[in-house]
């Protein structure tokens, strides 16, 4: 098994480095791989069942952790992991992805509000002025 990840770097690089999770993948949990290896939840969104993407990130308790963030680009039924080295990196990953995320979740809006008639219902009240 591979036990490459992909880190940002601060100065903006993409590096490979060891899986810091690896030591824990007998667990067969994600929540607890992350918690045996130092990692705690530190935010997530938005809520992963109001849009069809979400971004979770956890951030390292070890004083000095090389990689301080884990990020993972979720959807109902997959995600995937990179990490950031610090919270510049943090930043700017999530300048690049935060627009993806705001697209997805205004895309799904639509839809359900499509789905109701709303968008119908407002264009025609616009067109009547």
């Amino acid at each position: 098994m591979d036990n490459k990840i992909w880190v940002f770097t601060t100065t903006g690089e993409w590096q490979q480095a060891e899986d810091p999770l690896a030591p824990h993948r007998h667990l067969d949990d994600w929540e607890a791989e992350v918690k045996a290896a130092g990692y705690s939840s530190w935010t997530k969104f938005p809520e992963q069942d109001t849009t069809p993407l979400a971004l979770e990130i956890y951030r390292s308790e070890k004083a000095g952790s090389e990689l301080l963030f884990i990020v993972n680009v979720s959807t109902s039924s997959f995600y995937e992991t990179v990490y950031a080295e610090s919270v510049p990196a943090l930043m700017e990953l999530l300048a690049r992805w935060t627009p993806v995320v705001q697209g997805a979740a205004l895309g799904a809006l639509a839809g359900q509000l499509d789905d109701k008639g709303v968008i119908t219902s407002v264009a025609r009240s616009l067109n009547a002025k």
